[in-house]
């Protein structure tokens, strides 16, 4: 067990680093200290030299000028079963040459012991929770070199587990792992790093990911440490432009208040001015098309009260729509419902969609009431009642109600934007 005086020291620190190869420098002096304990994730562009930092970090590429300290200790200091057994590495891709199975392939996570002869039982519980962890346990029998690519990354990441080491490194590697096994993954090291106080370093692209899940954010741009700091710290739009050579944007999660950054859609997609700004209120995959069309036609949109994970809240994201979002799978809270009304008083009208209603989601159509009362337009997708599963149809009622208090229905999107234009004429385009 480490002393006391090592725990004080920091996981990881970068001392006026410069690192590269064959005499081409890639990373030109980089500082940094990672307290213990800390998750940390490393952004930048391709090529900065994320990936650079990492090997340095790790000790496989020496510094040029500088020292990479390890708990304390200099990295080049250390033997490799020293490092090994402080350091998990999951890198981009891991090659096996040889026919392992996933069973033995984690299992090499625990040679790193330095325990003479084979593993014992403590080793196969180890690499079995590791299994399980990763969600490869029923591969267990399976040869490597013949699951798919995203199957490889997570027997990598149960080998690094199968360790238990202080400190784990991850290069890109959640990239290649569906959106359920990502998650999963994601859940399992946050878990790690903070009921077990592991280090975590984290090189991802993605920066919406690294701000959701990391206490501090470290952006790369030409092999120099621009910005670290807390994800909002970071994550300022005109430095993201500056470094990404892109137009793009960045707004606050009105749920979780991390910063959210999307790009801009061509100009082609929003013809300025806008026409007007339109709510809304969709679910299930209802809005993509209502929000392709809509902007195509140079309407400014919000939306919402959308569940996360979600594929019309995925598409506003994408979109660039600001949106109030829910948790996944619950019905629409007070506050969400308090960010959508404020949404519908600064539009210029209300859109429901083809969506199922339920009692989780019906609050939503009080929404289009409110947009009655204010004397704006609403149309509403008819057929609500086969779309209905309230309790005594409430939803259907509520459609009555709207319809007689002004709101117009339409049945395809065709119909919708002719229902559209007679309301707001489309202004001529000067030639």
């Amino acid at each position: 067990m480490p002393g006391s005086t090592d725990r004080l020291k920091p996981a990881l620190a970068f001392r006026g680093v410069t690192a590269g190869y064959k005499g081409r420098t890639v990373l030109r002096e980089v500082g940094f200290e990672i307290a213990e304990g800390e998750f940390v994730s490393v952004i930048g562009p391709n090529g900065s030299g994320k990936s650079t930092m990492l090997k340095t970090a790790t000790g496989l590429l020496k510094p040029l000028e500088g020292r990479v300290e390890l708990f304390g200790r200099e990295v080049s200091s250390l033997k490799p079963r020293e490092r090994a057994s402080l350091i998990g590495v999951v890198p981009q891709k891991l090659e096996s040459p040889m026919a392992f199975t996933v069973a033995e392939i984690v299992m090499i996570g625990r040679s790193v012991r330095g325990r003479w002869g084979g593993p014992d039982a403590a080793d196969h519980d180890s690499a079995e929770r590791a299994m399980i962890y990763t969600n490869v346990l029923d591969l267990k029998d399976r040869l490597f070199n013949q699951l798919s690519a995203g199957e490889q990354q997570r027997t990598a990441l149960a080998m690094a587990l199968a360790q238990e080491p202080r400190i784990i490194m991850l290069d890109e590697s959640i990239a290649h792992l569906d959106i359920n096994h990502s998650q999963e993954v994601l859940r399992i090291l946050m878990n790690i790093n903070r009921e077990e106080k592991i280090t975590v370093l984290l090189v991802s692209h993605d920066l919406n990911l690294a701000a959701q899940i990391a206490d501090r954010l470290m952006l790369i741009d030409k092999g120099r440490l621009v910005r670290n700091g807390s994800p909002g710290e970071v994550m300022e739009e005109e430095l993201l432009r500056r470094v990404y050579d892109c137009d793009l944007r960045v707004r606050r999660d009105p749920f979780s208040g991390n910063p959210v950054v999307s790009g801009v859609l061509d100009a082609a997609l929003r013809r300025p001015p806008a026409r007007k700004r339109l709510h809304v209120i969709s679910g299930g995959g209802s809005g993509i098309e209502l929000f392709r069309r809509l902007l195509i036609e140079g309407f400014d949109l919000t939306a919402g009260v959308l569940n996360r994970l979600d594929s019309d809240s995925e598409a506003a994201r994408a979109l660039d729509i600001p949106a109030v979002l829910e948790q996944p799978f619950s019905p629409v809270g007070g506050e969400a419902l308090s960010q959508a009304r404020r949404m519908v008083e600064a539009a210029d009208g209300l859109v429901a969609g083809l969506v199922p209603f339920g009692p989780g989601n019906l609050v939503n159509l009080d929404l289009a009431e409110l947009a009655l009362k204010a004397g704006k337009p609403v149309w509403l997708a008819a057929g609500i009642a086969s779309r209905d599963y309230t309790p005594g149809k409430a939803a259907a009622a509520k459609a009555r109600e709207l319809c007689d208090g002004g709101a117009v229905e339409w049945s395809n999107i065709h119909e919708l934007m002719a229902r559209i234009e007679q309301t707001w004429p489309q202004p001529e385009t000067q030639h």
